[in-house]
This record gives structure tokens, C-alpha cells and sequence, in this order.
């Protein structure tokens, strides 16, 4: 149970880290991806949240690159203070044994943000998505015209 509450705190502590102004243009930036995912897992009955939350698991992206690079940066440096005689060496075998972790953690904080601001992001990414939707739906019509005028 004390692993438990250490566990909560730590996730409490590292979910301030995440960039939440990052989140809807990370969102917006990967939006073909993202429609792609969904519509390849519309028949399993997922909500929005749950897909999104796939998504990030899936792609294994940070929402926000330079961030999650800075932490990582500044988390090996913590880890490596000790080992100065040979940085890079160090610095080299650090990425090798836990950047996987390190971005698996991040990933996973992400997922549990995204159930902390999905009252908020939800809706906007739900209007990405079909704004996305009706501007393929124009683009066909339109392509479709044209091919009939021929």
C-alpha cells in the first residue's frame, strides 16, 4: 500500500511536467494519423478518450518534444553527476538502459493526463476530427464533379 501512495505522489509530481498547451496542437499536428487510428478502431466501441489514449501508446510521441527532451536531458544529468570521468560514454550507456523506460514513463503520464483534461480537450478534438472528416467529404465531392464533367 506505501508503494501505492509513492507511486500516486511521484505520478502527482511528474504529471506537472506535461506541456497541456501542447496537447491540442500535438492533437492538430498528428490529426490525419489520428483520424486514420480511429476509423481503423471504430467497430471496437472505444471511447474518444480510450482511442486517444491508444493513439499515444500506439505512436509513442511526447505532446511536446523539446519538453520531454529537456527533462530527459536534465534526468540524465541527475542520474550521471557521479560519473563525470567519462561522459559521453556515460551519457551513452545511460540512453541505452533507460531511455525506453524514461519515454514509456512519459507516455504512460500522458495517458493519465489526458483522463485529468479530457473534459476540455474532447471536445476540440472532436471538432478536429470532423472538421477533418468534412473537409475530406468536400474534397471527394468536389473531385467527384469534376470527374463527371469530363
Amino acid at each position: 500500500m506505501a508503494v501505492d501512495e509513492a507511486t500516486k505522489k511521484q505520478d502527482e509530481l511528474e504529471l506537472y511536467q506535461i506541456d497541456d498547451k501542447a496537447i491540442v496542437p500535438f492533437f492538430k499536428d498528428h490529426l490525419e494519423d489520428l483520424k486514420k487510428f480511429v476509423d481503423a478502431h471504430k467497430g471496437q466501441g472505444l471511447s474518444l478518450l480510450e482511442l486517444l489514449k491508444q493513439f499515444i501508446r500506439t505512436y509513442r510521441l511526447p505532446f511536446n518534444m523539446q519538453r520531454y527532451m529537456e527533462v530527459q536531458r536534465t534526468f540524465i544529468q541527475q542520474t550521471l553527476r557521479s560519473q563525470l570521468e567519462n561522459r559521453q560514454a556515460a551519457v551513452s550507456n545511460w540512453i541505452q538502459e533507460h531511455a525506453g523506460r524514461h519515454r514509456d514513463r512519459m507516455i504512460q503520464l500522458q495517458c493519465l493526463y489526458l483522463e485529468r483534461v479530457k473534459g476540455s480537450l474532447l471536445p476540440q478534438v472532436q471538432e478536429l476530427l470532423e472538421r477533418r472528416i468534412e473537409s475530406l467529404k468536400a474534397k471527394e465531392s468536389g473531385h467527384g464533379e469534376d470527374s463527371n464533367k469530363t
